[in-house]
Protein backbone atom coordinates (compact mmCIF):
# COMPACT_ATOMS: atom_id res chain seq x y z
CA UNK A 1 0.00 0.00 0.00
CA UNK A 2 1.17 3.50 -1.18
CA UNK A 3 1.11 5.85 1.73
CA UNK A 4 -1.85 8.16 2.41
CA UNK A 5 0.13 11.19 1.31
CA UNK A 6 0.79 9.98 -1.90
CA UNK A 7 -2.61 8.52 -2.64
CA UNK A 8 -3.97 12.05 -1.61
CA UNK A 9 -1.97 13.77 -4.23
CA UNK A 10 -2.66 10.88 -7.22
CA UNK A 11 -6.44 11.20 -6.21
CA UNK A 12 -7.02 15.44 -5.50
CA UNK A 13 -4.39 16.79 -7.90
CA UNK A 14 -4.15 14.04 -10.48
CA UNK A 15 -7.86 12.29 -10.57
CA UNK A 16 -6.42 9.03 -10.25
CA UNK A 17 -8.40 6.70 -8.83
CA UNK A 18 -5.58 4.85 -6.99
CA UNK A 19 -8.10 1.94 -5.36
CA UNK A 20 -6.97 0.59 -8.58
CA UNK A 21 -3.42 0.18 -8.38
CA UNK A 22 -0.92 -1.31 -6.33
CA UNK A 23 2.45 -0.25 -5.14
CA UNK A 24 3.98 -2.50 -8.27
CA UNK A 25 1.90 -0.94 -10.63
CA UNK A 26 3.78 1.08 -13.19
CA UNK A 27 3.83 4.81 -12.97
CA UNK A 28 3.45 4.95 -17.14
CA UNK A 29 1.77 2.18 -18.55
CA UNK A 30 -0.70 1.39 -15.61
CA UNK A 31 -1.15 4.85 -13.68
CA UNK A 32 -1.02 6.61 -17.08
CA UNK A 33 1.10 9.30 -16.13
CA UNK A 34 2.71 11.59 -18.93
CA UNK A 35 4.58 14.61 -18.69
CA UNK A 36 2.48 16.78 -18.02
CA UNK A 37 0.75 14.48 -14.71
CA UNK A 38 4.97 14.21 -13.62
CA UNK A 39 5.34 18.06 -13.74
CA UNK A 40 2.20 18.69 -12.16
CA UNK A 41 2.75 15.64 -9.31
CA UNK A 42 6.18 16.93 -8.25
CA UNK A 43 4.87 20.28 -7.62
CA UNK A 44 2.06 18.62 -5.39
CA UNK A 45 4.80 16.85 -3.43
CA UNK A 46 7.01 19.69 -3.33
CA UNK A 47 3.83 22.04 -1.84
CA UNK A 48 2.29 19.33 -0.10
CA UNK A 49 5.17 17.60 1.52
CA UNK A 50 8.48 19.67 1.36
CA UNK A 51 9.78 16.95 -0.51
CA UNK A 52 12.05 18.10 -4.00
CA UNK A 53 12.51 15.24 -5.79
CA UNK A 54 15.65 15.56 -8.61
CA UNK A 55 15.42 14.45 -12.04
CA UNK A 56 17.76 11.62 -11.37
CA UNK A 57 15.44 10.79 -8.49
CA UNK A 58 12.47 10.72 -10.58
CA UNK A 59 13.65 8.80 -13.71
CA UNK A 60 14.32 5.69 -10.86
CA UNK A 61 11.04 5.41 -9.78
CA UNK A 62 8.75 3.02 -12.35
CA UNK A 63 5.95 2.35 -10.03
CA UNK A 64 4.10 4.19 -7.47
CA UNK A 65 6.04 2.32 -4.59
CA UNK A 66 9.18 3.63 -5.84
CA UNK A 67 7.52 6.68 -5.63
CA UNK A 68 6.65 6.75 -2.40
CA UNK A 69 10.07 4.91 -1.29
CA UNK A 70 11.75 7.97 -2.64
CA UNK A 71 9.40 10.50 -1.09
CA UNK A 72 10.18 9.19 2.19
CA UNK A 73 13.73 9.10 2.04
CA UNK A 74 14.16 12.02 1.07
CA UNK A 75 11.89 13.09 3.93
CA UNK A 76 13.75 11.05 6.02
CA UNK A 77 16.82 12.82 4.68
CA UNK A 78 15.43 16.01 5.22
CA UNK A 79 14.63 15.08 9.12
CA UNK A 80 18.21 14.10 9.20
CA UNK A 81 19.51 17.18 7.85
CA UNK A 82 17.22 19.08 10.18
CA UNK A 83 18.41 17.51 12.91
CA UNK A 84 22.15 17.66 12.42
CA UNK A 85 21.51 21.22 12.01
CA UNK A 86 20.62 22.00 14.99
CA UNK A 87 22.52 19.60 16.71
Amino acid sequence: MISGELASILREDLQIDVSRFTPASHLIDEVGLDSVAFAVGMVAIEEKLGVALSEEELLNCNTLGDLDTAIRNKKAAGSATSVEARG
